[in-house]
C-alpha cells in the first residue's frame, strides 16, 4: 500500500461498497454483511469517558452486540479503553470480570495513573529529550496504566505490530487525533481528523499512509503513540514563520507522509497532532467516512447537567459541531436545537434516530444521571442512596463539567458506579439496541 489520497471518493456515501474500498476489507467480509456495516463510537471526556465507556463496553460484549460490529472509532477518552479491548488477549476472564469487592481491570489500573508522582518522575528522568518529550512521557504513563497486559513490550510495539490490535473477533480499531497545518504560507491553520489503524493512518485531505511505514522522529508510530495522541488534550497550536504549525503541550509530531505533488501539501518536515477532541469529540466522522449505514454514539464529554422540569440542560458541544459540519445532517437535521431537545430528556439515555440511503441510522448513548440508576443500585455494598447526587456536587443528579480531568483520586465507588451505569444504560436497552444493530444485514 502506497500513499493513497482517497479511498471513499464521495464522502458521505454509504453502504457495502464503501467498505470495500478499504484495506480492511478482508477483516470486514469475514462477518457476512451484505447491506451495511456498523460502527460504534467512544466519545472523548477524559477519565470519566473511559470509565463510563468500560461499562458500555461491557454490557455490549455481553448481549453480543460487539460480536455484530465492523467498526469501533474511539477519542481521547474513550480511546484510553477502546486501545486495551482491542489488544486484550483476555476479553471474558480478565478484561471484562467484574469482581464485586475487588478492583476490575479499569479500576486497578488506574490506580497508578498519573496521580501517582514517583511514577511521573521516573517517567520524566528516563525519557530522551526530543522534539516528544512530553508526548513520549505522557504516552508511556498511559501505556503502564491500559496496556499493562503486554508488560514493557506495550511501550515500544508498533501499531501496526500483529501481535497488538486484534480484529478478527472484535471490531476494527479506529483511533482519532487531530491533525494541525497550514497548506501554504500565510494561510490560517487547518484542522482535519487524523485517523490511526493498525493498516494505515492519515487525514481525507492529506491522504492515507501504511502505518508500518509512518515515524514519529526516528521511530514507527506505536500503540501508545496513537493513544497519546487521541488524548492529548492539553495541547495549543498558533501560526509560526513561512508555513510551520507552532505546537505547545501534548501534541506530537509525526513525519509529513504525504507527497510533494499533491496539492495544498503542508511543507513542514513533520506534521502536530493532538486530541482528537480538538477537532470534533464524537469520533463519527471515520464512521461516514467508511460508510457506516448504522452507527451507536457513546457520548460521554464534559456536559454539567443543571435539570429544568423535564430537562437535563446538557450542552451537546461535540453533536453541535458535528451537525455545523453537516457530517450527519439529514440524520440531525439543520436544526440543532430541535435535534437536541430530543436528546436532552431527563432521565432517558437512549435515543435512535432514523437516516436514508445517504445518511446513516443512530442510536445515541448519552452519559447523564438516571434516578432509576440510583434506585437499583442504592443497596449495593460499595454504593448508597443518592450516589449520583454526592459524586457530581452540582445538586440533585448535576453533573460536575471537571469531573474526568480534574479529579484523578477516584475511589472505588465512584470507578464501580460509573461503569456500572454504563454496563445498566445498555441491560435496560437490550431489545432496543440488539434490534438496532441487527438492521446492519
Amino acid at each position: 500500500m502506497e500513499h493513497r489520497p482517497i479511498y471513499n471518493k464521495q464522502f458521505g456515501k454509504l453502504g457495502l461498497e464503501v467498505a470495500k474500498q478499504w484495506p480492511e476489507w478482508d477483516v470486514l467480509k469475514q462477518r457476512g454483511k451484505k447491506k451495511d456495516t456498523l460502527g460504534i463510537t467512544l466519545s472523548g471526556g477524559g477519565y470519566r469517558s473511559a470509565i463510563f465507556c468500560y461499562g458500555v463496553l461491557r454490557g455490549l460484549h455481553e448481549i453480543k452486540v460487539l460480536h455484530n460490529t465492523d467498526y469501533l472509532s474511539v477519542v481521547s477518552g474513550g480511546s484510553w479503553i477502546g486501545m486495551p479491548y482491542a489488544t486484550t488477549n483476555f476479553l471474558n476472564d480478565w478484561f471484562f470480570d467484574s469482581p464485586t469487592n475487588q478492583p476490575n481491570y479499569l479500576e486497578e489500573g488506574f490506580e497508578s495513573f498519573l496521580a501517582n508522582p514517583i511514577r511521573l518522575v521516573e517517567e520524566l528522568s528516563l525519557t530522551r529529550l526530543t522534539p516528544n518529550y512530553v508526548s513520549d512521557v505522557f504516552g508511556r504513563l498511559l501505556a503502564g496504566t491500559f496496556l499493562r497486559e503486554h508488560g514493557q513490550e506495550a511501550r515500544f510495539r508498533g501499531l501496526s505490530d500483529p501481535s497488538m490490535i486484534k480484529d478478527s473477533d472484535r471490531p476494527y480499531l479506529i483511533v482519532n487525533g487531530t491533525l494541525k497545518y497550514r497548506p501554504k504560507e500565510n494561510d490560517d491553520l487547518r484542522a482535519e481528523c487524523f485517523e490511526m489503524t493498525r493498516l494505515y493512518c492519515g487525514s481525507r485531505s492529506l491522504g492515507y499512509f501504511p502505518t508500518e511505514g509512518l515515524k514519529s522522529l526516528e521511530d514507527p508510530i506505536r500503540v501508545r503513540d496513537a493513544v497519546a495522541i487521541s488524548g492529548a488534550a492539553a495541547a495549543v497550536f498558533f501560526p509560526g514563520l513561512g508555513d510551520e504549525v507552532v505546537a505547545l503541550g501534548l501534541d506530537r509530531k509525526v513525519a509529513n507522509y504525504t507527497p510533494k505533488n499533491l496539492p495544498g501539501r503542508p511543507t513542514d518536515d513533520d506534521l502536530d497532532l493532538a486530541d482528537g477532541g480538538l477537532y470534533n469529540n464524537l469520533g463519527v466522522e471515520s464512521l461516514i467516512n467508511r460508510g457506516c449505514g448504522y452507527i451507536i454514539i457513546v457520548d460521554a464529554e464534559h456536559d454539567p447537567e443543571t435539570p429544568i422540569e423535564n430537562s437535563s440542560n446538557q450542552k451537546y458541544s461535540g453533536l453541535r459541531t458535528l451537525i455545523k459540519r453537516n457530517h450527519i445532517s439529514t440524520a440531525f437535521g439543520h436544526q440543532p436545537d430541535a435535534i437536541i431537545a430530543q436528546l436532552n430528556v431527563r432521565d432517558e439515555l437512549i435515543h435512535v434516530f432514523s437516516g436514508d440511503e445517504t445518511v446513516p441510522d443512530i442510536l445515541y448513548i448519552k452519559l447523564k444521571s438516571w434516578r432509576q440508576f440510583d434506585e437499583e443500585f442504592k443497596g449495593r455494598p460499595y454504593n448508597k442512596p443518592g450516589f449520583l447526587d454526592r459524586m457530581f456536587h452540582g445538586g440533585e443528579f448535576a453533573f460536575n463539567p471537571q469531573f474526568s480531568t480534574a479529579k484523578l483520586d477516584y475511589s472505588f465507588a465512584e470507578h464501580r458506579n460509573l461503569s456500572d451505569l454504563g454496563y445498566f444504560v445498555v441491560k435496560q436497552h437490550e431489545d432496543k439496541i440488539k434490534r438496532f444493530a441487527s438492521l446492519a444485514e
